[in-house]
């Protein structure tokens, strides 16, 4: 056996108590990843989402500290945790559902993607080779001690590179600050009030037209263009792709009610669709009216690879940004909104 295979257990068990660290303050995000991956709902309980981090910390100490057959029995359930975690995500991304599997707790907020898969599948493969190399029952502890200097040198090499691979899966672009340009908005340019979002095309010069071909379904069936529904009533336009059945869409549908009167005149949502009526007004009856159906064309027009998705249509009836994935983000960005529109009400005279 080559002395540096510890880098599997060591690699691991880090992962895990790192994920389990991060993860433990965020327990409700925890819940809102479990709905989202489809977990049960007799797990889906306040205590799992304790039990879940403690429980990857003490499995990843184990694999530190343990030898003989109870390390074996360590490497064992972690293999099978790693595994179950490279399930449930690579279900996820085939669905194409941006869900947000608060892996590695505030460091982790972006949905998870093939870049995660691969991630899941490498920690499931060192967990693997943790468990059936031969030998690696004597321990770390007993391993690291019979280390040689050139032995230690690789292990800090491999350690370094596995480590900046997990790192460079978890970085995420910072979003830009959001100011208020209360005032300064004139007609058809309503999405100046988010100055510096994210993917904001903010010259609306270099902006492409919706095309006028675009249909959605009305809830009375009735054929709509996408184009009228936003330059006709002069609106800027959250156009959000969700369904019934994804679980990250839930926290979205539930509160369309909620966001649309919140904007009032200022804006409007509309819910692009491929789920029907009745499953919408059944589970999201306050979303009905903003939603319209059959949304194949559009989905495809704007490559939303994923639910939930949303971007942002200028009142003019151009296309102000580029899709963006997830339910807090989606959340985050439909706040910044409302509170520019609330900004510039209260810089509004009153009379």
């Amino acid at each position: 056996m080559l002395p540096t295979f510890v880098i599997f257990p060591v690699l691991v068990a880090c992962v895990l108590i790192a994920s389990g660290a991060l993860k433990l303050p965020q327990r409700s995000r925890t819940l809102q990843s479990f709905a989202a991956f489809g977990v049960p709902a007799a797990l889906r309980k306040p205590w799992t989402a304790v039990a879940l981090p403690i429980g990857e910390i003490i499995l990843g100490a184990a694999l530190l500290l343990l030898s003989g057959p109870a390390y074996l029995v360590a490497a064992g359930l972690s293999t099978l945790l790693m595994a179950a975690y490279l399930t449930v995500v690579a279900r996820s991304v085939a669905k194409r559902q941006a869900v947000d599997c608060n892996c590695f707790g505030a460091l982790s907020t972006e949905p998870v993607s093939q870049i995660t898969i691969w991630r899941n599948a490498g920690l499931t493969l060192a967990a693997l080779l943790a468990t059936v190399i031969p030998g690696m029952a004597l321990g770390v502890p007993t391993q690291l001690a019979l280390f040689s200097l050139a032995d230690w040198m690789w292990l800090v090499a491999i350690a370094i590179v596995a480590l900046l691979g997990i790192v460079a899966s978890l970085v995420k672009t910072p979003a830009p600050t959001v100011t208020s340009t209360a005032g300064a908005v004139s007609s058809g340019q309503d999405f100046e009030l988010v100055e510096q979002g994210p993917d904001l095309i903010s010259d609306p010069s270099a902006r492409d037209m919706i095309p006028h071909n675009l249909e959605l379904v009305s809830g009375d069936g009735s054929p709509e263009l996408l184009y009228n529904l936003v330059v006709i009533p002069r609106k800027t336009t959250i156009l959000i792709f969700a369904r019934v059945g994804c679980g990250s869409c839930g926290p979205v549908l539930s509160q369309i009610g909620d966001w649309s009167r919140r904007m009032g005149d200022d804006a409007q949502i509309i819910v692009a669709t491929s789920s029907s009526r009745a499953s919408i007004k059944k589970s999201y009856p306050s979303a009905l009216p903003s939603t319209y159906f059959g949304a194949k064309a559009v989905t495809e027009y704007f490559e939303a690879e994923a639910t939930p998705a949303a971007l942002l249509l200028a009142a003019d009836g151009t296309i102000a940004s580029a899709p963006e994935y997830g339910s807090e983000v989606i959340t985050e960005r439909v706040e910044q909104l409302l509170a520019s529109f609330d900004a510039q009400r209260q810089a509004q005279p009153q009379g």
